[in-house]
């Protein structure tokens, strides 16, 4: 049985207008406007509230740290933060993190994301995280990298576990952020451009070794800041096909998959900042309809997911 948790960073349902490239996209999975409809068996797609009690716009920090640990993160600081989590948040991660929790109570379940030639520079004999969230940086730690420890790679720091490299990306283990790997072909590395169908088939593989998987994309964020409609629409068409292509190799009856999102920003094409708008809870496969049931903030995903899957 195979647990899949995609996050895809930066998007929320949308209005149903000229505005959201998720519709000129017309996508199987991803119908991401109100009043959407859908007709797949055992798949939900819901709004969730990304607020969570607190005034001011969504952001990345505060939203990733509330969803991977299940703590409300946004109500503990009284704001929302971007970007990066800081000491307080990574303090709740080394404690709290989606991982460790199913791994002390004896599920198996790994972070799929590949960090190309630079695996071993994330490691623990480079990087640490002590008792009170403050990070601990070895002297052949770049600079450049300091200030930009994402919440996923807290996690893996955390966790004691060193990220998947360029090998088991070649050797279809793992997929960087950017599936495709377009985006480092510049940079001169040697890999392979794999197609949607080919990442859903690296996800559909991996899974199978382990009781869950957890995935994030985070191009839809840098799209939706940074590029134009044609641009996003044809992320947006990609992601679907990758999406159900994944849906098509995994048992509905056995399988289940999860996605979500922190804050909202691709769905609104009108501005490049992040929106006020709800994000999408989408679930199918085993177990799918309970699992949206209970899950209506961003805080109720990893206590659910745990729950799912321990109990």
């Amino acid at each position: 049985m195979r647990f899949i948790f995609i996050f895809i960073d930066g998007v929320g349902i949308g209005k149903s207008n000229g505005n959201n490239p998720f519709i000129a996209a017309s996508p199987k999975i991803l119908r991401l406007w109100e009043n959407f409809t859908i007709d797949l068996p055992d798949f939900t797609i819901k709004p969730i509230d990304p607020l969570l009690g607190v005034d001011g716009t969504p952001q990345s920090a505060t939203g990733q740290t509330t969803i991977f640990t299940g703590v409300n993160i946004p109500g503990l600081l009284s704001k929302h933060i971007g970007s990066f989590p800081n000491r307080i948040m990574r303090k709740v991660i080394s404690e709290e993190n989606l991982l460790l929790k199913l791994e002390n109570s004896g599920k198996s379940a790994k972070f799929i994301n590949a960090y190309p030639h630079h695996s071993e520079l994330f490691s623990n004999s480079n990087i640490n995280i002590d008792n009170e969230g403050n990070l601990v940086f070895s002297d052949n730690f770049p600079d450049k990298f300091k200030k930009r420890i994402s919440v996923t790679t807290s996690i893996l720091i955390s966790n004691n576990v060193k990220p998947f490299d360029t090998v088991d990306i070649k050797e279809k283990r793992s997929l960087y952020q950017d599936y495709s790997n377009k985006s480092l072909l510049k940079y001169g590395l040697d890999l392979p451009v794999f197609s949607p169908e080919d990442a859903a088939e690296v996800l559909f593989r991996t899974s199978g070794n382990f009781d869950l998987i957890l995935y994030e994309f985070f191009q839809s964020d840098i799209y939706g800041h940074r590029k134009n409609i044609e641009e996003q629409i044809e992320l947006i068409s990609d992601l679907d096909l990758l999406l159900s292509t994944l849906i098509s190799l995994m048992d509905r009856n056995k399988d289940t998959l999860l996605i979500t999102s922190d804050h909202g920003n691709l769905e609104d094409s009108s501005g490049k900042a992040h929106t006020m708008n709800p994000v999408p809870l989408i679930t199918w496969g085993r177990g799918s309809s309970e699992l949206a049931e209970n899950i209506n903030n961003l805080s109720d995903v990893t206590p659910e997911i745990l729950n799912f899957l321990t109990s």
